[in-house]
């Protein structure tokens, strides 16, 4: 499996035994095996299996040309190398773990696109990730997939055996990563044109139906506002104005998401990031949200010595006000909604925590997902399930992280994090407040 290995030795490449010496007739059935695998990963690719499918298989077929134990093909999503196929006794350990960028000797494969063989992890300084895999594993072999010059990948094989791989299975694997450069390209370009169509999509739908209901709000209590001015009370304009400013509010936001779907959609999603004192940033966006939801009560609560941030102010602002209304949203009313602003090992993290539905049974990403809205989420309040997906476009544009986990006794968080600048002095105390206080209720 694809393991982290942490240490900055690089094993010696020195003294590495050639694959053990095959007869004539063994060496071309061997070269027949690795063509024939070469041809049906080309085949599948042209076919109708999907992208993790076609790994899986060749991962089986694999096993027909090189004896080894286990074995996974990673791929590159974002900042993270994600293992999508396994096979052998480690796969529980293995599929689906997430390797952040620059952890372990594995980035080091594919951003220097060079293959590393470990020929006895017990005569060497560096360890497989996994319990069973560190008692388990003596070697291990991975070889980059590269498209055009880039590291998309990794494929990697191990077995319990010391000194399993030799060069002949380094060129061997190399191949074959090779082959399967061209059908991850390909999927990767079929799920952009098919994010592409949903965007495409998101503007019908959304301008036909979610902007319909705020503008015909605003026009028609207007229209009602200009006929009837003489005759209202004080208290029956100033409840017409209050709704008309709410529905103004709830178009821009969508006007704001909208404008975000459009740059994404044009892969135009460049943002210019600056140095950034989030925690002042935060205080504010939330004592204005509070006015917006007078029926819950909203805190704020910022750590001493808040390292400095690196982000776009306005992105941030958006993600905040996005995060904190869905909080509000969804919670009953009188609902506490706290939101938590700390430094962490190189981040600025924003946590909003709130009492409301919780998180709905599904993996947590496809909360991100454009139009993704959970059952009881859609009888509880409208929505276009745009807003969560833009707030995961501009976190990772600034190069941040995002995530959302479900709160012991109830209600649910969603936060992200920024990176520290290195060269910044900490955050002083936004004007003047105490940590911890409360915004405005």
């Amino acid at each position: 499996m694809t393991t982290s290995v942490p240490g900055d030795t690089e094993p010696g490449r020195s003294g590495v035994p050639a694959s053990p010496e095959l007869s004539p007739a063994a060496l071309a059935d061997r070269r027949l095996a690795t063509a024939e695998l070469v041809l049906d990963i080309a085949a599948a690719a042209a076919g109708t299996l999907e992208l993790d499918d076609i790994l899986h298989a060749a991962l089986d077929r694999l096993r027909g040309v090189v004896a080894f134990t286990g074995g996974s093909i990673a791929l590159v999503d974002g900042d993270e190398l994600v293992i999508r196929a396994a096979v052998g006794p480690f796969v529980d350990e293995a599929i689906g773990q997430r390797l952040a960028r620059g952890t372990g000797r594995s980035w080091r494969v594919v951003e220097r696109l060079e293959p590393v063989l470990i020929t006895d992890f017990r005569g060497s300084d560096v360890t497989p990730a996994g319990a069973a895999a560190r008692v388990g594993m003596r070697s291990w072999l991975a070889v980059p997939i590269p498209r055009r010059g880039e590291g998309i990948g990794l494929l990697e094989v191990d077995s319990t055996l010391p000194d399993a791989f030799g060069e002949d299975d380094v060129s061997l694997l190399r191949t074959v990563a090779a082959a399967l450069a061209g059908p991850i390209d390909l999927a990767a370009r079929i799920a952009a044109e098919r994010l592409h169509r949903e965007l495409r999509d998101a503007f019908t739908g959304v301008v036909s139906h979610e902007l319909r209901t705020p503008i015909t709000t605003i026009y028609g209590m207007s229209h009602v506002l200009r006929a009837r001015h003489a005759e209202l009370g004080t208290a029956e304009r100033a409840a017409l104005i209050a709704d008309i400013e709410a529905e103004a509010d709830r178009l821009r936001r969508m006007v704001e998401d909208l404008l975000i779907l459009s740059r994404v959609e044009g892969g135009l999603l460049e943002l210019d990031v600056e140095p950034l004192a989030l925690g002042r940033l935060v205080r504010r966006v939330v004592a204005s949200e509070a006015e917006r939801w007078p029926g819950h009560g909203l805190e704020v609560t910022i750590a001493d010595d808040l390292p400095v941030a690196v982000g776009d102010p306005v992105s941030v602002e958006q993600v905040v006000r996005n995060l904190v209304s869905n909080a509000a949203k969804y919670s009953p009313s009188g609902g506490r909604v706290e939101v938590q602003v700390s430094g962490e090992e190189g981040w600025v993290t924003v946590r909003v925590l709130d009492e409301g539905l919780g998180l709905p049974d599904v993996p947590t990403n496809r909360l991100f997902e454009l139009y993704f809205r959970a059952p009881e989420a859609t009888r509880h309040a409208p929505g276009a399930g745009i807003g969560l997906f833009v707030c995961r476009a501009l976190v990772e544009a600034m190069r941040g992280r995002m995530w959302a986990r479900a709160r012991d006794g109830g209600g649910s968080e969603f936060g992200f994090g920024l990176p520290i600048d290195p060269d910044a002095a900490p955050e002083p105390t936004a004007g003047g407040d105490a940590p911890g206080s409360a915004a405005p209720a």
